[in-house]
């Protein structure tokens, strides 16, 4: 099976359950190439990134770039199906969420596909990379298939008559969450609710492990980009209300982002500069390494003002693998990873108190964290299992393909009974 990733820039430092899935499906057997929108930026990336095989290639992002190539693909394809390069040309101009070098890269893209023979295209994000694969089946018919996330579904200035476009036009389309399929299913408009397929990110359980190292008394743990909806800010405060209470915790809060002034000047005004640390990107070891040693990990997901939530958070589920108890927010998929009470603790988003109470009582019962690490790493294995879950997608693959060899087939022996009847070729096409 030849499966083509269509993706906006690769590699990506935060996209690390892209790399997952792209590596296990390579270890099931599927030969994987990937074509990437732009250019990387990230000036550093995960060590798993050499562990994938499939080549990455790049499409011209300017005109200017590559002119004769852009040129050719699309004289090629506006005489090959007019009818479809005109449909691709109005939706450009129909959707602000489509933009001209969406519309520049379509038949770059068919002809990347066609080329290296990949029978089915994958997608990740509903933005320009699902526009572009959208443009691309209106003109030449590509085989695609979306997974939507979060800031793709829920910010305010998503086109949703587009976006279910995108979904009808697909073979199929996964997400991460039940949380977010019923969202589209209730707020797209026309979308086709069976296209919509639920699967989770999925983890390398035998990499995320609970390593049995010493844990840090009063430590607390946190990943994810320095923005608004990871909810950093709720943490500091939470942690400063510890600190009022004679709680001495130690706050560590891997990452980058745009947040990162306002955070430490959130740490300055609060005088917390003892107790907690941004400690910028790190590498996956030294991330796995603090999950082993820290007491628990606190995630406050919040919606953000334009609308975006944290879907189907990878770190929590990494964090319970390695047997660090959560505390985390009831916010979008965050309930499908934690069971309150049971795998972890849960606060509603943006309250503080009931957050730093949260912290609190993890950071007080040994016995509890014990508790919650192992039914954790239980409920991590049953639903998040990176195996499980990639070869369901891999399923899914050879359905679509299967379907499209049939359908090819039966086109072919419509198209010879037809000119059995008459030898007239344009008689036949008509």
């Amino acid at each position: 099976m030849r499966i083509g990733y269509q993706l906006r820039m690769y590699p990506r430092f935060t996209q690390t359950f892209v790399v997952n899935e792209i590596i296990e499906l390579e270890r099931q057997g599927v030969d994987i190439g990937i074509l990437s929108l732009r250019k990387p930026t990230d000036g550093y990336f995960h060590e798993s990134i050499s562990r994938v095989s499939g080549k990455v290639e790049y499409t011209p992002e300017l005109f200017a770039e590559s002119r004769m190539k852009i040129l050719k693909a699309h004289g090629q394809w506006s005489s090959k199906s007019p009818r479809g390069y005109g449909r691709a040309f109005s939706e450009m101009l129909r959707h602000k969420g489509i933009d001209s070098v969406d519309f520049l890269q379509a038949p770059m893209a068919l002809l990347w596909a066609a080329k290296r023979k990949f029978e089915h295209v994958h997608i990740h994000f509903g933005t320009h990379e699902a526009s572009v694969a959208y443009l691309a089946h209106l003109i030449g018919g590509l085989s695609y298939s979306l997974t939507l996330h979060a800031f793709d579904i829920f910010r305010d200035n998503v086109d949703r008559v587009l976006l279910a476009r995108k979904i009808n036009a697909s073979r199929f389309t996964v997400t991460v969450s039940e949380y977010n399929r019923n969202f589209m299913v209730k707020n797209l408009p026309g979308v086709i609710p069976e296209k919509i397929r639920v699967n989770y990110n999925g983890i390398d359980g035998e990499l995320f492990r609970d390593e049995g190292l010493e844990r840090e008394p009063n430590s607390i743990l946190s990943v994810g980009r320095l923005i608004e909806k990871k909810g950093f800010a709720d943490l500091i405060q939470a942690v400063g209300r510890l600190r009022d209470a004679g709680v001495v915790a130690k706050c560590t809060i891997v990452g980058d982002g745009r947040e990162k002034a306002n955070l430490k000047s959130l740490i300055s005004k609060l005088k917390l500069k003892d107790s907690v640390k941004l400690a910028g990107s790190l590498s996956q070891d030294r991330v796995r390494e603090l999950m082993n040693r820290s007491a628990c990990l606190a995630l406050p997901c919040v919606q953000a003002k334009d609308g975006n939530i944290d879907a189907l958070p990878t770190v929590l589920l990494e964090a319970m693998a390695c047997g660090c108890p959560c505390v985390s927010t009831i916010l979008s998929g965050v309930p499908e990873i934690i069971e309150d009470r049971r795998s972890g603790l849960l606060v509603e988003p943006g309250d503080v108190v009931a957050l730093s109470d949260a912290i609190g009582k993890m950071l007080g019962d040994a016995d509890a964290r014990r508790g919650f690490a192992a039914e954790g790493r239980i409920r991590v294995e049953k639903l998040f299992d990176v195996r499980t879950n990639v070869d369901r997608m891999r399923g899914w693959f050879s359905e679509t393909r299967a379907a499209s060899s049939a359908t090819e087939g039966a086109s072919k022996r419509a198209g010879a009974v037809a000119g059995q009847g008459n030898t007239n070729p344009t008689e036949c096409a008509m």
